[in-house]
């Protein structure tokens, strides 16, 4: 027997060991998540979904309203040091080091199904000048194409993606663009950006299915860390993230779109395994993102924060951070 297939055999590669190579291709060519207990949901399934009764539907029709602060985007560069505002949805605008980055932006409605239950924080025009954009993957309400050539006309940054986004770019004249497979890095003077794993799935055609990877990244300077997970459902390898990369300095996790389980589990988390995320992290503090912005689930758009703050309370470890619409924090 070969010697390479023995060591296979008798070191088989752990779910956690996976979660730190490149990102696997089915015989298709199509990323897929390899730690999984699932092969994806199928166009029935949503059909199930949507066609099921709402077991908050009463609720939902209740009217919502969430605080929305206005950056000053002046002081917070006065002041210097690092720091972030959360614009909604899966939008942070970081400052690190000298560096203005903003990941999954999504100025406006997602499309004339999918508008804002929160208004934009800010007039778009009014950002400061953007050096890098990350996006975590394809969805629309993650990769918003008018926002995409809105960026492009005002400010031409690095946009940086996974693999398989190439085409999409070119389509609207952008060639200032890195694609980062799991484990890769883009590094300046100024910064260090890893491309790590998620579990999720992406799509924006008929045809194009999981052809575009999904990914968070890790952005680093002098010892410091921040984690932002743009969405993803909870995976045994955040814990070897952790080990590996951690402890994080602040970690921007998802916490919305999370019902009904039995449709939404393999690629969104609850509040309660955000939290349990955080923690496989070691994060030092936790900052909620992915809720109140877009309807896009069956849970009423307060329950995830209350859920988050319930379950901290129980066992208030790390430092939770919850931000308005526009909120900031410095590190």
């Amino acid at each position: 027997m070969p010697l390479v297939l023995v060591l296979a055999l008798t070191n088989p590669v752990t779910a956690e060991e996976q979660a730190l190579r490149k990102a696997p291709l089915d015989k298709e060519g199509r990323f897929y998540n390899p730690w999984a207990e699932e092969g994806g949901r199928s166009f029935f399934d949503f059909l199930r979904w949507r066609l099921s009764k709402n077991p908050w539907s009463a609720e939902k029709k209740r009217p919502v309203e969430f605080p929305v602060a206005r950056p000053d985007f002046a002081a917070l560069n006065a002041v210097g040091g690092n720091w972030f505002v959360w614009l909604g949805h899966s939008t942070v605008l970081m400052r690190v080091n000298g560096k203005t980055i903003i990941t999954d932006p999504v100025f406006w409605d997602v499309n004339f199904l999918v508008k804002r239950k929160t208004p934009f924080p800010v007039d778009p025009l009014s950002l400061p000048k953007i050096d890098y954009v990350l996006i975590s993957h394809g969805h629309y309400d993650h990769l918003n194409t008018r926002t995409i050539e809105f960026l492009k006309e005002h400010h031409d940054p690095l946009f940086i993606t996974g693999p398989g986004y190439v085409s999409y770019f070119k389509s609207l004249g952008i060639t200032s663009h890195a694609s980062l497979d799991w484990s890769e890095e883009y590094v300046t003077d100024s910064v260090r950006i890893t491309s790590l794993p998620i579990q999720h799935w992406s799509k924006r055609t008929l045809s194009d299915s999981n052809r575009m990877l999904w990914c968070s990244y890790l952005i680093e300077h002098s010892g410091k860390r921040y984690y932002w997970i743009g969405d993803s459902g909870y995976f045994p390898g955040f814990k070897e993230i952790g080990l590996k990369y951690g402890p994080m300095d602040i970690v921007f996790a998802p916490i919305g779109a999370y019902e009904p389980r039995w449709f939404m589990k393999e690629n969104h988390m609850t509040p309660e395994e955000t939290l349990q995320t955080a923690r496989d992290l070691l994060a030092r503090t936790l900052v909620p993102i992915h809720w109140g912005s877009f309807d896009l689930s069956d849970e009423p758009l307060p329950q995830p924060i209350q859920r988050l703050r319930d379950a901290h309370a129980k066992d208030p470890s790390p430092t939770l951070t919850i931000l308005p619409h526009g909120g900031s924090l410095r590190d």
